[in-house]
């Protein structure tokens, strides 16, 4: 049987394996004394070990062999999990994560890059002389190893046994359900089987185990002098092994002549697994064709809206039908939050050992599901946020004793879901953000007088950490400095169609926090008239929409404000942030849009509201003259294209042009 074809599932099931070792060698390093943390581990390296070795990748198979050695002696009391050998398991970790996209990616293995972690490993367990390597089905070298691939791919034809004969076995291994590679398991257990005997009658057959219907369940006749103990221990050997059923042969023919009912067929699984797992890119193709199905939804619902009876019912009827193939389309995508969050305590671990600080890292809302889309990217703004935080919030043990605060810091990272918007939150108990440093390098910069500076609120301070090269360290290292972090974030955040916010208390914590739509594919929006052009605003940050009076509408400080159910709320004109031509849209009331950004309320004036449609998000390639106020476009139901509108950036243009 050919192996290539499950390499991407072998690294995506390895990727899975080691984020559990991380996280079980954290728990080990709070707790050396963890019993379940060095099970686990012994269980998630030895099933790499056996994945790798079937693959071939001799590199990650020796030095996952290594680990379980090391990981076998604490097991059994001969070897402590001092610091030492836990840094030394995370450095192996790392080097088994880079061998594994190494060998999945390159299609070979680097065995050099690993030997010096082998004989540190070897060291720390203590052996005289290195182990014998993990057993594979190559050998190093790359002639070697398409020899032993070729000879796997087409196994020696095994002549048939007599079922009934002496010493003959009838044998069924079912793989765990929840094994993301159920064919590569019951082949490895038909290998195991090999290795005692001969195998003849295999059901399915070899080169159907690798198809999308294998239900799990594999049999055959086995013919060995090994007694039905030894087979069964060494099948299961194969790692995630649910049952194994071995008896003779003659006796098993008795049974399921018995037991197989008229209308039935032998050997058919009474359940199938419920999961699948499915390319990423036809999701997205799914993605891409359901929008472009609303878009033609919504035509033939402009196109029909005076027709009646049948077609009119049709219309409908597909209309509905497209909202459920859709709502369906967009669940399949959806993925929970852990599977980014989950990486993080690594990170934050080994970034605190390098500013000698000590912190206790808090998840909370791991279960809150995201667009698998929006999910890849918001991997790297919470690591900027979270360097941040642990560079700039919270303080040295010195320091927080000298403050009377307890020497371990607290850093905390959630996820919530708060209407059609997801807020990820992160925050620490540090020293907040000192405002007249913020100052004092904003004025050294240009960016504000310092009369200017002392005037303005907290938030406008808080505006500029997220410039461009912007930074209050005073030293570049490691982790921050340089002046591009909150800058990545408040970038990458705006294109996602978010924002970012910032709230700090001096000598109490910094909290920052990223509100996202759930996703980037379809959304429902407002549309909007101005100076003759149709606008999109995504409903994510929109309140009310309003149609002001002359009254109601009036000027504090010289700004132009609403007055709306006894709230005072700024005002904005749409027209004068894109600085365009028109003359309103006439009559005496003014229609507005009340954006909700965070804690802020802003009316935005425009000349009429169109009402509201599910638009799909095009990517909107901008010159370098176009304003920074839009976050992509879409196709109208008449064909017409429109711009869509970013609230924070809208904000943000509109303080600019007070």
């Amino acid at each position: 049987m050919e192996l290539s074809q499950y390499a991407e599932l072998f690294l995506s099931e390895s990727r899975e394996h080691v984020s559990a070792i991380n996280h079980l060698l954290l728990a080990l390093e709070a707790d050396p004394r963890s019993r379940e943390a060095v099970e686990g581990l012994f269980r998630a390296v030895h099933t790499i070990k056996g994945m790798s070795a079937t693959m071939g990748y001799r590199a990650v198979a020796d030095l996952a062999h290594e680990m379980e050695n090391l990981l076998d002696r604490v097991r059994q009391g001969r070897a402590a999990p001092d610091a030492e050998l836990v840094d030394t398991l995370f450095a192996a970790t790392d080097a088994l994560e880079t061998s594994i996209e190494v060998a999945v990616e390159e299609g070979e293995d680097d065995d050099a890059a690993v030997a010096p972690l082998l004989a540190r490993l070897r060291v720390l367990a203590g052996d005289a002389e290195a182990p014998e390597p993990a057993p594979a089905p190559a050998a190093k070298g790359r002639r070697k190893k398409a020899e032993a691939a070729a000879a796997v791919a087409e196994p020696a034809p095994i002549p048939e046994p007599d079922v009934a004969a002496e010493g003959a076995l009838r044998v069924r291994v079912t793989v765990d359900a929840a094994s993301p590679l159920p064919g590569v398991r019951a082949f490895m257990a038909v290998r195991a089987a090999r290795a005692l005997g001969e195998v003849s009658g295999l059901e399915p057959s070899e080169a159907a185990l690798h198809e999308e219907g294998f239900g799990g369940t594999v049999r055959f006749a086995l013919r060995t002098a090994a007694a039905a103990e030894e087979v069964e221990a060494a099948l299961r050997a194969a790692g995630e092994i649910r049952e194994v059923e071995v008896v003779s042969a003659a006796k098993r023919a008795a049974e399921e002549a018995a037991a197989v009912a008229p209308g039935t067929l032998p050997g058919t699984a009474a359940g199938r697994a419920r999961n699948i797992r499915v390319d990423l890119r036809r999701l997205d193709a799914l993605v891409n064709g359901v929008g472009e199905l609303v878009i033609v939804r919504d035509r033939m619902r402009r196109l029909a809206a005076d027709a009646e009876g049948e077609l009119a019912e049709a219309v409908d009827m597909a209309g509905r039908l497209i909202g459920e193939l859709q709502d369906e389309i967009m669940r399949a995508r959806m993925a929970p939050v852990w599977q980014v969050f989950d990486r993080f305590p690594r990170l934050v671990r080994d970034a605190a050992r390098t500013l000698g600080k000590k912190v206790e890292f808090v998840i909370d809302g791991k279960e809150i599901e995201l667009d698998r889309s929006m999910l890849d990217e918001i991997g790297d703004p919470v690591v900027h946020l979270l360097r941040n935080a642990l560079d700039h919030g919270i303080e040295s043990p010195a320091e927080r004793r000298a403050a009377g605060k307890p020497e371990t810091g607290t850093l905390r990272l959630s996820a919530a879901r708060e209407r059609s918007r997801i807020v990820i939150r992160v925050e620490d108990d540090g020293r907040g953000i000192q405002r007249e440093r913020v100052l004092a390098r904003a004025v050294a910069q240009g960016l504000a007088t310092a009369e200017e500076a002392r005037a303005l609120p907290d938030e406008e301070v808080y505006r500029f950490l997220m410039r461009p090269g912007f930074s209050t360290a005073e030293t570049v290292t490691d982790v921050s400095g340089r002046g591009v972090g909150l800058d990545v974030v408040a970038t990458r955040v705006r294109a996602l169609g978010g924002m970012l916010e910032i709230e700090s208390t001096p000598g109490q914590g910094t909290a920052m926090t990223l509100q996202l739509p759930q996703t980037l594919a379809i959304v429902r929006a407002l549309l909007v008239r101005q100076s003759g052009e149709t606008y999109a605003l995504p409903l994510t940050h929109v309140g009310e929409t309003v149609h002001l009076a002359p009254e109601e509408i009036g000027a504090v400080k010289g700004r132009t404000v609403a007055f709306l159910r006894d709230e005072v709320i700024p005002l904005h004109s749409l027209k004068r942030i894109l600085r365009t031509n028109g003359d309103g849209g006439g009559g005496q009331k003014r229609a507005a849009v009340i954006l909700e950004i965070g804690e802020q309320r802003v009316g935005l004036e425009v000349d009429a509201l169109l009402g509201q449609q599910e638009i799909v998000v095009k990517a909107f390639d901008a010159t370098d003259d176009t304003l920074r106020v839009f976050s992509g476009a879409t196709i109208l139901s008449d064909g017409r294209p429109a711009l869509i509108l970013d609230a924070g950036s809208l904000l943000g243009a509109a303080a600019a042009a007070n």
